[in-house]
């Protein structure tokens, strides 16, 4: 056993060995995220305040934000086995564990509008087929989040056209998920799978040209520092989702849980609300140090076409059912 996993094991040991008189229950809720101005810490750090607050202290919520407790890959690991209970978490982290997920790596599919956006992944038709796939897999659906769109950063080439990206033999980080890789292959890059936390220092090395994800993630990983372009590509929703384990929920009392419940439904709130007030803040303030490039008409078509047989791949992967699902409710909700 590496000393990692000792590590990691005792530390959950530790967070796990709840004083009798201090409170009832433990929470542990984990994530990969440590810029406390990202909307999405922001909300985390909320659903602790008002889980502790709501409970009068029966439920002790240990919020381990920045990996403290692993990667995406042993925060699911460890939220399946039991020793944690609360995992926000992207789709595409968790693609591995959820293969369902893998409907969120179809490209070009999703409105860009929130309100719309918000409706299909968290009051649809495809919202309540989600929810059972996760009850089944012993897990708590706790609503879905507005991580943004995926764009585009290089370093020295700029991304006007299709083109551009194949005649430069760019190599661009994606996440440790085949749908990315086949995404970038697609568009005609090299893509090069590496984890998160290494990505700056990737990019700093020139180990790659180029990266994708929101605005946000830009910002409070300061890839600007190491990145002189933004194209907005738009290409993939990240969509974080929050996932308890069921056991433990169940474990709870109806006051507990009703407690739970509430504290996630007015976070869902709190958290798209910020992320539309913070987008326009976000671009500004990357804008004072990358070149942004909007692509035009002609330009966004070609990505779209290039990347369509991604959603044959999926459905191949993981069947007709849950894409058709997101697909209606994409229709019933924009039309």
């Amino acid at each position: 056993m590496s000393f990692k996993t000792l590590a990691t094991g005792s530390l959950l040991t530790l967070l796990t060995a709840t004083p009798a008189m201090a409170q009832e229950y433990t929470m542990i809720l984990a994530h990969g995220l440590s810029d406390t101005s990202h909307p999405l810490y922001q909300t985390f750090e909320k659903i602790a305040d008002d889980i502790e607050s709501n409970s009068d202290g029966r439920i002790d919520v240990q919020h381990q934000p920045g990996g403290a407790l692993g990667g995406d890959r042993e925060l699911m690991e460890s939220l399946l086995l039991g020793d944690i209970q609360f995992v926000p978490v992207s789709t595409s982290g968790a693609v591995q564990f959820i293969p369902e997920f893998a409907v969120f790596e179809i490209p070009y599919i999703f409105p860009t509008q929130s309100e719309p956006l918000q409706t299909i992944l968290n009051d649809s038709e495809f919202t309540d087929r989600m929810k059972t796939i996760l009850t089944d897999r012993g897990l708590k659906f706790g609503g879905f989040y507005n991580g943004g769109f995926r764009q585009l950063t290089t370093s020295n080439t700029p991304v006007r056209t299709l083109e551009d990206i194949s005649d430069n033999d760019l190599r661009i980080r994606v996440p440790e998920n085949p749908y990315s890789v086949a995404i970038w292959e697609a568009l005609g890059a090299a893509p090069t799978p590496i984890s998160f936390p290494e990505l700056y220092g990737a990019l700093q090395q020139g180990v790659v040209d180029g990266q994708e994800n929101p605005y946000g993630h830009i910002l409070s990983q300061r890839f600007y520092e190491v990145q002189n372009y933004l194209t907005t590509t738009s290409h993939i929703f990240l969509a974080n989702v929050n996932l308890l384990n069921k056991q433990w929920f169940d474990s709870l009392p109806d006051d507990l849980q009703q407690v739970v419940d509430d504290a996630l439904a007015e976070a869902e709130t709190f958290q798209w609300d910020l992320q539309d007030e913070m987008l326009s803040q976000q671009r500004a303030e990357l804008e004072e140090s990358m070149e942004f490039i909007d692509l035009d008409t002609d330009a966004l078509d070609a990505f779209r076409e290039a990347t369509a047989p991604i959603e044959d791949q999926v459905r191949e992967d993981i069947g007709d059912d849950i894409v058709d699902s997101l697909m209606t409710s994409i229709e019933n909700t924009t039309n």
